[in-house]
């Protein structure tokens, strides 16, 4: 049986896109990021899935000291057994989100994706 995550890790590629966002100066620590790239999917509608090829970056217990967020995954997608597999996997989708619309639209800026509307298909 597969068990829980203890550690949160990102792909060599979101590792990428994570130096470009810190290079922005919006966020104060990697962490911040890591919980802003986790919004970012949730709202687009992304769905809960395997985050492959990933390098420990954060211990579980670093990164959710109060069990807050294990909690909020348990309550978003309360079939989930593995919230910390679930948070790896949307830190990483909406870290390549974020990454694909940097490179796509020039001078955009992390601000530009806070007021942004969920998919159509949510409406």
């Amino acid at each position: 049986m597969t068990e829980d995550k203890k550690t949160i890790g990102l792909t060599a590629e979101n590792r990428s896109v994570m130096e470009r966002i810190m290079d922005k100066g919006f966020f104060r620590d990697q962490k911040d990021a890591a919980m802003f790239a986790m919004a970012y999917a949730i709202r687009q509608g992304l769905q809960p899935g395997n985050a492959e090829g990933t390098n420990t970056i954060w211990n579980v217990g670093s990164l959710d000291p109060d069990g807050e967020i294990r909690i909020l995954i348990g309550n978003l997608f309360p079939e989930t057994a593995m919230p910390y597999r679930v948070v790896e996997s949307f830190v990483n989708a909406g870290l390549l989100q974020i990454g694909f619309r940097m490179d796509k639209e020039a001078g955009i800026e992390i601000t530009d994706l806070l007021g942004e509307a969920a998919p159509l298909s949510e409406k």
